[in-house]
């Protein structure tokens, strides 16, 4: 295993059938033209270099010390162009593997940002590339939950990746997850709640059916999943 900290974790208190840790389609419905001229054009001023996404755990992105934050499957990325605007001094990667979420995140930012890495890709190759202790916040929010038995080894939740999560993280660095799914809550809870390298920072039931201070909003949880019910928001802290 490339990370030097894989021995922060164990992977053998769950006995499930993992592989990759993210799967979806690169295209959806077909593009605008100003949405294929963001990607054309604005898209190449932010992405990651695939040569140096190659798994070895060397790759450091930003070197000026400020916060970073890195939101796994974006969607649209309306809320993580909102935190930009909020707070333009962090550092920001994103991952999004939908060219039609890309070019909407693209046509959303209304400046030129050095501090912006995006990949229009698998997120966990470039989770697996980053330094250890490099992250300080990690989204995944509302991913898909793979709803059919047989699929459920594609959530991007699970043992595997948690391992790497808690890697790239640093000590007391935050993981933020939410579903509106109630039996993928449930499947989000049980990996991370049994995972030695995270520990939960609900105190009670109020804490995981309520936003989190100065949340934003998405889109997703404004209209809701079909069938859906309680939102729900999980924050784990890596352990120093």
């Amino acid at each position: 295993m490339h990370h030097s900290k894989k021995n922060l974790v164990k992977t053998d208190f769950l006995k499930f059938e993992e592989s990759r840790g993210f799967f979806g389609r690169r295209l959806g419905r077909p593009l605008s033209p100003a949405r294929q001229k963001a990607l054309d054009e604005l898209y190449p001023q932010y992405a990651i270099d695939q040569a140096k996404i190659n798994e070895d755990g060397a790759l450091n992105l930003f070197q000026n010390g400020q916060k970073t934050i890195f939101e796994i499957g974006f969607g649209d990325g309306d809320r993580l162009a909102q935190m930009i605007e909020r707070h333009p001094d962090y550092n920001y990667i994103g991952a999004e593997p939908y060219k039609n979420g890309m070019s909407a995140f693209l046509l959303s930012l209304k400046t030129q940002a050095n501090n912006v890495r995006l990949s229009m890709d698998d997120a966990m190759p470039l989770a697996r590339s980053l330094t250890d202790d490099s992250i300080d916040e990690l989204y995944i929010l509302n991913p898909d939950p793979w709803h059919k038995t047989k699929h459920h080894k594609r959530r991007i939740v699970n043992t595997k990746n948690l391992n790497e999560f808690a890697c790239i993280l640093k000590p007391n660095g935050l993981l933020y997850m939410s579903t509106d799914v109630p039996y993928l809550a449930e499947w989000m809870v049980a990996h991370a709640v049994h995972h030695p390298a995270f520990e939960w920072t609900a105190n009670s039931k109020s804490d995981w059916e309520t936003p989190p201070k100065d949340w934003i909003h998405t889109t997703y949880e404004t209209k809701g999943a079909k069938g859906a019910k309680v939102m729900h928001y999980f924050i784990f802290k890596r352990k120093a």
